[in-house]
């Protein structure tokens, strides 16, 4: 077994970014973090992958599902929360075309979803006013195309760990602010007629 040192750098730092977007989503509503725990497990398990010199078949079932489940964490934490029955569609969808790329080597039905979630993450994310949130899309989509060129397995891994650690990290949306301040003034009054 041969292995690339910077490859293998490259897998500790989006491990390290998984466990960190774990940590940094905590304080977020349920909806969005949820999402963000499910894309952390997908990237972590893709980190773990290289090491077992599976990486190549991982990114292509992974990173499609992990881009959705990015792009359904941006969507409930800039403007309203995906309906359940759509969400479930990016899901399958996204598991469907990263199967299909898996067992048959075509990297774009891989890359379309990807590519999605990435423009996707990017507009709610400027309708949002929040540029972090958007160079974290950006991020995705660039290791969407990267996914494409041999031999570019850091720079996926490398972006990939932006784009999750770039929306864990973001503030708090206008709307998501806006639910916690009410939810925690609920409480407040039930805690003072108690």
């Amino acid at each position: 077994m041969v292995f690339d040192s910077l490859e293998l750098l490259s897998a500790g730092l989006l491990f390290a970014a998984s466990i960190s977007a774990w940590f940094l989503s905590a304080p977020s509503r349920a909806g969005v973090r949820l999402y963000l725990r499910f894309a952390a497990v997908l990237f972590s398990a893709l980190a773990l992958s290289v090491p077992l010199q599976l990486s190549l078949a991982a990114v292509l079932f992974l990173l499609p599902l992990a881009s959705a489940a990015l792009m359904i964490a941006a969507f409930a934490r800039f403007t309203a929360p995906l309906p359940v029955f759509a969400a479930s569609l990016a899901l399958v969808l996204a598991l469907g075309s990263g199967f299909a790329a898996m067992l048959w080597g075509h990297e774009m039905l891989a890359l379309l979803p990807v590519l999605i979630a990435g423009l996707a993450v990017v507009g709610v994310a400027l309708r949002g006013i929040a540029l972090v949130a958007a160079m974290s899309g950006a991020a995705l989509l660039a290791a969407g195309l990267v996914m494409l060129e041999p031999n570019a397995l850091s720079a996926v891994l490398l972006f990939a760990a932006a784009a999750l650690v770039g929306l864990a990290k973001t503030k708090p949306g206008l709307r998501e602010n806006q639910l916690l301040r009410s939810s925690t003034n609920a409480m407040r009054g039930q805690a003072r007629l108690a």
